[in-house]
């Protein structure tokens, strides 16, 4: 006999795959407690998402906490090793610098990241003088493609338009993509910017002679967090962010 209501959860298991699903069971009449009323919801999309939002704040926090504990590390160093130091304090100033830079640039990612998935995402309308977008690209990778002696070429048509969008989404974008082409180029390497307008199409393709793929790791790469089991990869720093933003 039911007195009162009862909420169950079952793990569904069949040929037509996995999932959860909740059973609600309550009397319908006080003064018949044999007679019960149950509902049954399929919530497997619901724990997917409940998953899916656990991984991401687990993700995030350990993304925040590394360049906050190098901050502190070498805040401390930099107040008992400095005033005796210079050099010892110069470089802690650097490393601190580096790692708040990381830090801004990480919060901002989960943010685009956030506003994405909440469907927040607004995108403005404007005009965008593709002229000013790709020189200032390729001005601010300039240094780093140097410091690892990587040859980087934009091919830009003689005259780019000017297209309606969002300047600053497809500014971080673009940046997004020729970051992470220079980041995963060994030194000596290549990376190739090519625009092509015509038809009322603009495609920009990042070409590059780094280390790539395998088709295992290529389907995720899209993905938030992500980074490939590569040792070849294991010791660049990244939060796995770029390309799902992009």
């Amino acid at each position: 006999p039911m007195q009162r209501r009862m909420i169950v959860e079952a793990q569904r298991n069949g040929e037509a795959g996995t999932g959860v699903l909740r059973f609600i069971i309550r009397p319908v009449r006080r003064e018949d407690s044999g007679v019960a009323m149950i509902v049954i919801e399929d919530i497997t999309q619901q724990r997917a998402a409940e998953e899916a939002q656990h991984a991401f704040v687990a993700q995030a926090t350990h993304e925040l906490r590394t360049p906050l504990t190098n901050i502190r590390l070498y805040t401390e160093m930099a107040m008992d090793e400095g005033k005796k130091n210079p050099a010892v304090l110069a470089n802690c100033l650097n490393i601190i610098n580096q790692e708040t830079y990381r830090l801004d640039r990480t919060v901002a990612d989960i943010l685009s990241i956030t506003e994405i998935e909440a469907g927040t995402l607004t995108v403005r309308k404007e005009d965008v003088r593709l002229e000013e977008i790709f020189p200032e690209l390729q001005a601010g990778y300039a240094a780093q493609a140097d410091e690892k002696q990587i040859q980087m070429a934009f091919n830009l048509p003689p005259k780019l338009p000017v297209i309606k969008g969002d300047r600053e989404k497809i500014r971080v974008a673009l940046h997004n993509l020729v970051g992470n082409a220079l980041k995963y180029t060994p030194a000596g390497g290549q990376v190739n910017v090519t625009v092509t307008a015509d038809d009322g199409h603009l495609v920009v393709e990042v070409g590059d002679t780094g280390i790539g793929m395998s088709e295992e790791h290529r389907e995720h790469a899209f993905e938030k967090f992500y980074r490939a089991k590569d040792a070849r990869v294991a010791k660049i720093t990244g939060s796995g962010l770029g390309l799902a933003i992009a």
